[in-house]
């Protein structure tokens, strides 16, 4: 007879909570002892509701974060960033040899019987980072140092080989996007 009191008393609380007795399913042992703080757990939340996001607020943030361009998106940002740290190295490559370029095609002036010229070298990257924007575009930002040489000798030879002046420290920050499968800048 106890037993049917209790198996009428859970199919109560099944009928007036059906997502709560789909979630959780209490064996033998437990519903006899859980059965009465259940129902007070029941009461509790119906008098006093913790403030939660709408429904409206929930539905909003989940399409937002499922529709198909944004869900492209995500899974291009995983590519790019794990790309990306080869992106800077490949980069960094690119600015030595611009500087091996800037030296190899000095412009000389002369100046009060000397010649002289100026270059542009670059330090090695200070940051490499990816980010996603908020609508979900995957970007790439790389720092550095820009350092503006001066030289100058009697002769051109001589200024190729002398300490090089610093006359401008830049620090740079560019900005990369990805698009069709590779970064661009």
């Amino acid at each position: 007879m106890g037993i049917a009191v209790v198996v009428l008393a859970f199919a109560a609380l099944v009928g007036a909570a059906p997502a709560r007795a789909q979630s959780q399913a209490p064996d033998d042992a437990a519903s006899t002892s859980s059965l009465p703080s259940e129902s007070a757990a029941l009461t509790a939340a119906a008098v006093s509701p913790e403030p939660k996001k709408t429904l409206g607020q929930k539905v909003k943030a989940l399409v937002a974060k499922l529709t198909p361009d944004r869900i492209k998106r995500d899974i291009e940002f995983r590519k790019a960033s794990a790309l990306f740290p080869d992106f800077c190295k490949h980069w960094e490559q690119d600015l030595h040899d611009r500087e091996t370029n800037n030296l190899s095609n000095l412009k000389f002036n002369e100046k009060d019987g000397y010649e002289t010229a100026t270059y542009t070298a670059y330090g090695k990257i200070a940051a490499c980072e990816s980010h996603q924007s908020k609508d979900g575009y995957s970007i790439g930002k790389i720092t550095y140092e820009e350092f503006q040489y001066y030289i100058v000798g009697r002769s051109q030879d001589e200024a190729r080989h002398a300490v090089p002046k610093t006359v401008g420290d830049t620090h740079t920050t560019e900005i990369f996007r990805w698009d069709n499968g590779k970064w661009f800048y």
